[in-house]
């Protein structure tokens, strides 16, 4: 940030504002070039929120007064503000509020007790894992399937989007990540055959209600004996996921 005329220092937390230095600036004028700097900052390369939570703590160090306060929690909110609605229509991988390991694209920003939130609408999805498992190559069908407090069941076919309705595994050894499964208020069990042909085996279930992932990395040798009965309903679920900046990963931009 610039230096403010009168001060012999910048406004940076490695040259912290001193008492004396202060009381030799209007606040005022402070606060306009602060401001300026951030209107003017590239978007694509914003300040670092660090630095400037550096230089708003040293302000609130010097004057602790309401309005002052007050003024400097706005001006760090809209550079959070700013830096989340840049990444609307960027893809992340991020770590949700209810904790869910979530990948997708940031499709809007709200602002909830302060802070901006990224929401994330997702459809599920199957995918070939980095990790190493035990699943074969060949070509293979999921149902993720749950009941709800009647006893009726549903399921979710997470290959639904995708335009062959199976997922390609290339080599043997591989593994699959199955996410952005639905919230239920039963365990979920998780079923898999080899495209188009025989029985859904039962691969495994999640008990967590809330989570929203599960691996498959088992041979056909070892699927379960159970196999998926009858024909529970298919719908096409789609979940939201809340994100905060800071648990934010990797950040993929738009048309890259």
């Amino acid at each position: 940030m610039s230096s403010i005329p009168g001060t012999g220092s910048s406004n940076d937390a490695r040259n912290p504002i001193t008492k004396d230095a202060y009381n030799e600036l209007h606040m005022e004028d402070f606060l306009k070039l602060m401001i300026a700097e951030l209107q003017n900052q590239d978007p694509l390369n914003p300040m670092d929120n660090s630095e400037l939570v550096g230089q708003i703590s040293q302000m609130r160090t010097i004057t602790a007064t309401d309005k002052m306060t007050e003024t400097l929690d706005s001006v760090l909110l809209g550079q959070n503000i700013s830096s989340a609605t840049n990444l609307i229509g960027a893809e992340i991988d991020a770590i949700s509020d209810d904790q869910q390991k979530v990948t997708g694209i940031v499709e809007r920003v709200s602002v909830a007790d302060g802070q901006p939130k990224l929401h994330l609408d997702l459809n599920p999805k199957a995918t070939v894992d980095d990790e190493a498992g035990e699943v074969e190559a060949g070509e293979y069908e999921y149902r993720i399937v749950w009941q709800n407090d009647k006893g009726e069941s549903f399921a979710v076919d997470p290959l639904a989007t995708t335009e062959s309705k199976k997922l390609k595994v290339e080599e043997d050894g591989s593994s699959v990540l199955l996410s952005n499964l639905p919230e239920t208020i039963t365990t979920k069990q998780i079923f898999r055959r080899p495209a188009g042909t025989g029985d859904f085996h039962l691969v495994g279930q999640i008990t967590d209600t809330k989570k929203s992932t599960f691996v498959d990395n088992t041979a056909t040798d070892d699927l379960s004996n159970l196999v998926l009965s009858g024909t529970p309903q298919e719908i096409k679920p789609q979940r939201t996921f809340i994100v905060s900046l800071k648990n934010v990963g990797e950040i993929r931009p738009q048309g890259l």
